[in-house]
């Protein structure tokens, strides 16, 4: 028998470990002051394609094995989702409520009945757009060529998504672990790579002694911002009432200041407090996570998030929200500096996915203003 007789029809593969780290490289500073002034040249229209520079800039920056991912998207993609949702949607529901406006008045029952009807699709359709958001981003995201996709419906996790938005007001916010972990667990067993699934199992229990911790936490919190405020607004009352001295316009003065304080206390201590939940659940997320038999594991203390959190919103709040690209460098480079894969993947053995790529982009998401991750 000669050898060719005897060789095996695929050719010889190993698993191999894989690795995730964050490579950043210059010119993030460029894209975002382009982006901005073009925004204000173009109202706006710009920033489908700034959306899509951003993030081939930041997806180039992740590697795994020393090799980075691609994002393929194009602006024009993004636009034209954008504008199937306007021409269908927003336009339509724009032309019915002025004409009702115009035939029976400002005050139109017609007119409130429409609004409050569109009010509710628009809820009820969040998980629909992040869902679509994320399989285009996904199936627009390759690595060696092979490129992620959902393999799910949409609408199946849109109506998920509803219910779960639903339980998490009925319930105060308790109901906020068994959800979420509804939710992960459907999307990911949805995720592919190539032809390779994601898995995802575990129990929601474990989350909630360190959710009641943070919902008691912030419970004080608001309890106390409400008395400070109150309080501070009834001085001031006080201090406008009858004949103003100066010290009345002074106490006036050091009210407002205590008020804006008070505020931005909150706006800081609110999500550094939560953040101490998002830890557990993104570790807790990543053990629960498998792919192609290996687990995940994810290094993300509650003290590291916290200040990735409280750094973001200051960078928010300091550059009135243009530089927003560098807090989505700062997130996707916090996961992938402490994003593990315990055992080894044969990735010689994964095949290109056979699933239909969306034509358009993520219009339904912009238009509602809701983030696929």
């Amino acid at each position: 028998m000669s050898q060719t007789d005897t060789a095996p029809p695929f050719p010889v593969s190993h698993p191999i470990p894989l690795s995730f780290s964050y490579v950043p490289r210059p010119g993030l500073l460029k894209i975002t002051l382009v982006n901005l002034v073009f925004n204000i040249l173009t109202l706006s229209i710009y920033r489908f394609w700034g959306k899509t520079n951003v993030r081939k800039h930041i997806w180039s920056c992740i590697h795994v094995n020393d090799e980075p991912l691609e994002y393929t998207g194009e602006g024009m993609e993004l636009f034209k989702g954008f504008l199937v949702v306007f021409g269908l949607i927003i336009l339509p529901f724009i032309i019915l409520t002025a004409a009702l406006h115009l035939a029976y008045g400002d005050n139109s029952p017609a007119a409130s009945a429409v609004s409050g009807i569109f009010g509710l699709f628009i809820y009820s359709m969040i998980g629909f757009a992040i869902y679509k958001a994320r399989r285009y981003q996904l199936t627009r995201t390759q690595w060696r060529g092979i490129r992620g996709d959902l393999a799910g419906s949409a609408m199946t996790y849109s109506l998920l998504y509803f219910g779960n938005m639903m339980a998490k007001g009925m319930s105060l916010g308790w109901a906020t672990p068994v959800m979420n972990t509804v939710l992960q667990e459907h999307i990911t067993n949805d995720m592919r790579f190539g032809d390779a699934a994601f898995k995802f199992r575990g129990p929601a229990g474990p989350l909630y002694p360190t959710y009641a911790l943070c919902w008691f936490l912030f419970l004080v919190v608001l309890i106390i911002s409400v008395m400070v405020i109150g309080g501070m607004l009834t001085g001031m009352d006080a201090a406008m009432s009858g004949t103003r001295s100066e010290k009345d316009f002074a106490m006036l003065g050091v009210g407002i200041v205590v008020i804006l304080l008070a505020f931005l206390a909150y706006m800081v201590i609110w999500p550094a407090i939560w953040s101490i939940y998002w830890a557990k659940q993104i570790r807790t997320f990543a053990e629960y996570t498998r792919f192609d038999g290996a687990q995940f594991k994810l290094n993300a203390t509650a003290g590291s998030l916290i200040g990735l959190t409280v750094i973001n919103f200051l960078i928010l709040v300091f550059t009135l929200g243009t530089f927003w690209p560098f807090i989505q460098q700062r997130n996707f480079r916090f996961i992938a500096d402490r994003l593990k894969l315990e055992g080894a993947i044969d990735v010689d053995r994964i095949r290109q996915s056979m699933l239909a790529m969306p034509k358009r982009g993520e219009g339904l998401a912009d238009a509602f203003d809701v983030s696929a991750w």
